[in-house]
């Protein structure tokens, strides 16, 4: 679905480009179709710009006026992706995604002051133990990362903390996230 979503944009894309030339440069040549070819020339610009801005609003405004509440009903993946938008949002650039099953144990990489960083994104009920934080540190071995975090919306039990203090990885807990969480736009 999501493939022919795209190829149904390029294709509106397209239509708006010959709906521009059309209106910069071949209007006054064709004076027998000159009323049919306004309308669909307009249509297509006003679809094109009108799907455009909702893109653009998703894309940038899609977590705006979020609450911790809204964060814990999330989906694991819809949790990585709003883990992007926070990251984008608080300085880490170059951001991607790993692949969904073997990322070994990082789900997000991205770059601040120079040093790659590596997440591993937990949206959990309950509280994280090792197991998230042994990943973490796994998977910033296996990429060749500066840093490794786990990111969660949840606390940490007390052996997780220990470990990562041993291991230097850092954490991210429910009040951590909430701070980060004040750089969304309101």
């Amino acid at each position: 679905m999501q493939a022919f979503m795209k190829q149904l944009y390029w294709w509106l894309t397209a239509l708006f480009a010959l709906a521009l030339v059309y209106a910069f440069f071949a209007r006054g040549y064709l004076h027998t179709w000159q009323q049919q070819f306004d309308l669909v020339a307009f249509a297509a610009i006003v679809a094109w710009v009108v799907i455009n801005a909702g893109l653009i609003y998703r894309r940038h405004f899609r977590f705006r006026d979020l609450q911790l509440e809204n964060v814990d009903a999330m989906a694991g993946e819809e949790f990585e992706q709003f883990c992007v938008y926070l990251l984008k949002r608080n300085g880490f650039k170059h951001l991607q995604t790993t692949k969904g099953s073997g990322d070994q144990g990082i789900d997000i990489i991205g770059v601040k002051k120079q040093k790659q960083v590596g997440f591993q994104c937990k949206r959990y009920t309950g509280q994280v133990g090792n197991k998230a934080v042994q990943e973490a540190w796994s998977g910033q071995a296996f990429y060749k990362l500066d840093e490794a975090m786990v990111l969660t919306n949840s606390e940490f039990t007390d052996a997780a903390k220990e470990l990562a203090e041993q291991l230097g990885v850092t954490l991210i807990d429910r009040p951590r996230l909430k701070r980060l969480m004040r750089r969304l736009p309101s």
